[in-house]
């Protein structure tokens, strides 16, 4: 995940029409290109993110713009990027975490396969 992902989604200049960018939708490949991260990742960091009150309120105003317009998937929110990314912060914190928890189960399953072969007596 790239560590300048906020300055990247924040820095945009209001147009010349007065429209303020950051209300404006955009697609989720820019929203992970934004981040840093594939698409997948995105995905699986928004599964998380409808917990939020807020989120849920905007997807379901994204979804009916989707099925409104004709679009092949719902547009994504500045304000969910944000969400979506604070996400992805916390997920990053609790890698080694995991790790440490595979390696210990790859030990208990080694254990368990050599007990399984070898004789008894």
């Amino acid at each position: 995940m790239k560590s300048e992902w906020r300055k990247q989604l924040f820095s945009y200049q209001p147009s010349k029409s007065g429209v303020n960018p950051l209300v404006l939708p955009m697609s989720k490949a820019k929203a992970a290109k934004i981040l840093g991260v594939c698409y997948r990742t995105l995905e699986r960091w928004a599964e998380v993110a409808p917990i939020i009150p807020e989120y849920r309120l905007i997807l379901v105003r994204m979804k009916t713009l989707t099925q409104e317009k004709k679009l092949r998937a719902p547009p994504i929110t500045p304000y969910q990027v944000w969400i979506i990314g604070k996400i992805g912060e916390l997920f990053s914190d609790i890698t080694q975490g995991v790790d440490q928890y595979l390696c210990q189960f790859t030990r208990v399953q080694r254990q368990w396969k050599r007990d399984e072969y070898v004789l008894k007596q």
